[in-house]
This record gives C-alpha cells, sequence and structure tokens, in this order.
C-alpha cells in the first residue's frame, strides 16, 4: 500500500476511537522529544532574524500594525470556521 501522508491520515481516522489512541501513543513514542524541543541554532538564528526584521518593519511604519482586538477577533473567527468545517466533515 503506497499511501501519502493525506491519505494515510484519512485512513487512520476511519479506525475505531481505541485503535486511533494506540496508533497515536506508538506514534508519540517514537519521536525524539528532545530534538523537538530544542530548536537547531539555524532555526533559532532564523526566528530571531524574523522578529528584528519585523520590529524594523513596524518601527519604520507603525499603521502596519493590527489591533490586538481585531487580530485575535480574526483569529477566533477563522478557528471557529476550521472547527464547523471539521464537525460538517464528521
Amino acid at each position: 500500500m503506497d499511501l501519502d501522508a493525506h491519505q494515510l491520515a484519512q485512513a487512520v481516522l476511519r479506525l475505531p476511537m481505541t485503535a486511533r489512541a494506540e496508533l497515536a501513543t506508538r506514534l508519540l513514542e517514537s519521536l525524539d522529544v528532545a530534538a523537538l524541543d530544542e530548536p537547531s541554532e539555524s532555526v533559532a538564528a532564523a526566528w530571531e532574524a524574523e522578529l528584528d526584521r519585523r520590529e524594523a518593519a513596524l518601527e519604520a511604519d507603525p499603521s502596519l500594525g493590527i489591533p490586538a482586538e481585531e487580530a485575535f477577533a480574526h483569529l477566533n473567527a477563522k478557528l471557529a470556521a476550521a472547527r464547523t468545517s471539521r464537525d460538517a466533515s464528521r
């Protein structure tokens, strides 16, 4: 059976809950948690550079910023839509 990750996920989601839980546990146990907890130096440096770039852009043009209330409202609306879509597909 030659499945891509999406096809595999779709097949796994059709399994009974106990089988999915067992599979999830096995997958989590297979991960190298230490590698996930500590980003590589290159990743950390890239994030630092991106943060510096965004801070400089906002300092140069404060109108680029979005008020927190507006940003959270937008994100909450997207999250609600995703939940509705997910629930409708079940």
